[in-house]
């Protein structure tokens, strides 16, 4: 692969304020030879991938080579500023064959005299705030900008603005700017060095990656170096380190992920972990048998109210049927009043009526009575006619 140079061969940077964690060292079950053949059978695919897509269409585009890291834990807080990544090799191709864009402050004019004064010619385009507003704020605008280069870079002062204005365009293509310091005596240095790191954005979810190469313009050798410096950086700034760990992969935007270090099982819930779960679980069980007692009483409860209602139904019913004892009149009384000895004497209770019979729906009395249509009486007086004649 020829080496391209660099628009400034500048020695490695210092890290940024941003990534003031300490890279963490990569354990002892780490296996180096795993990780060589992970990114030689990542490359080895991407040939063939290429020849297939070689066929269907006229030009192809780069893939690149992504580290992966997923976690046991979701964090809690999220940095929208990334942390800059200093790598062995640049994982882009250097300009011009990586196209680069600036987003500065107003007015635009003066920050393309100071990039033509410090002689900073890798810069392909200036767009200032006033340009991101108007002109580029239309959707359509704002996808042919991001299309139109690889890597954009912004004024770190202008860098809080930057979601709201560009939109989710440039984070799902994975091209959010990175944050550079145009405040500084050496812009070209500052630019120069941004474009040959990597960045680090940090994620809200378990799954965390990092662009380290493409498969293009590295070997297998590159790409290696590249996953072995960034790894210790990049776990440096997740919280708890590689305790939070449970896997770690590479993989292009075409393929699957490649296992490169793997937490081992035993060791992938704590004791705690386990104590919380089994708590959990034995709660889950006691709550769901005091519901389940709970349901019992109130169903045992609502079983024995319709009972209780119908004793009392019963108990009504009984005491009407029951008939009422009338103390017998003296003889003197009886004779002395025959109207007390009538209103004494006790009814005998009515015969019920039988039902009567229903039809249909209908009771016997309630159906219609049918009518005699003319063809049924017609055919009434002949038969009688008839009947008389046979008698004469």
């Amino acid at each position: 692969m020829p080496n391209i140079p660099m628009p400034a061969q500048v020695e490695k940077p210092v890290a940024a304020a941003s990534t003031s964690k300490a890279p963490a060292p990569l354990p002892q079950n780490f296996s180096k030879d795993q990780a060589k053949k992970a990114v030689k059978a990542l490359l080895a695919h991407h040939v063939k991938d290429k020849e297939r897509q070689e066929e269907k269409t006229l030009i192809s585009k780069d893939e690149h080579i992504w580290l992966v890291i997923n976690t046991r834990r979701m964090p809690t807080k999220k940095s929208n500023k990334p942390s800059r990544i200093n790598l062995p090799h640049p994982p882009l191709p250097p300009p011009p064959a990586t196209s680069v864009c600036l987003f500065s402050k107003d007015p635009q004019r003066q920050y393309k005299d100071l990039l033509h004064e410090q002689g900073v010619k890798f810069i392909a385009r200036v767009v200032g705030l006033e340009k991101l507003k108007g002109k580029h704020k239309p959707y359509e605008a704002r996808r042919a900008l991001a299309n139109d280069h690889q890597v954009f870079l912004c004024d770190e002062s202008i860098m809080p603005m930057m979601p709201k204005l560009l939109g989710k365009i440039f984070f799902d293509a994975k091209k959010q700017p990175l944050p550079v310091n145009l405040k500084k005596k050496d812009i070209k240095t500052e630019l120069a060095q941004a474009i040959s790191s990597a960045f680090f954005h940090e994620s809200l979810g378990t799954t965390s990656t990092l662009r380290i190469a493409t498969a293009v313009h590295h070997n297998a050798e590159q790409v290696l170096e590249n996953l072995l410096a960034a790894l210790p950086a990049v776990v440096g700034k997740i919280p708890d380190a590689w305790d939070n760990i449970k896997s770690v992969g590479i993989k292009t935007s075409g393929s699957m992920l490649l296992p490169v270090w793997t937490v081992d099982p035993a060791k992938l819930y704590s004791a705690e972990d386990v104590d919380v779960k089994v708590k959990s679980k034995a709660e889950k069980k006691r709550l769901r048998g005091e519901e389940s007692d709970d349901s019992m009483m109130t169903a045992s409860e609502d079983e024995s109210a319709p009972s209780s209602k119908k004793s009392k139904k019963n108990g009504k019913e009984s005491k009407q049927a029951e008939p009422v004892a009338v103390p017998a009149p003296s003889p003197k009384k009886a004779a002395a009043s025959p109207k007390a000895a009538k209103q004494a004497v006790v009814p005998e209770p009515k015969a019920e009526k039988e039902p009567k019979k229903v039809l249909a729906g209908k009771t016997k009395d309630a159906l219609p009575a049918k009518k005699k249509t003319a063809g049924a009486a017609g055919r009434s007086s002949v038969k009688a006619s008839v009947i008389g004649k046979k008698k004469q």
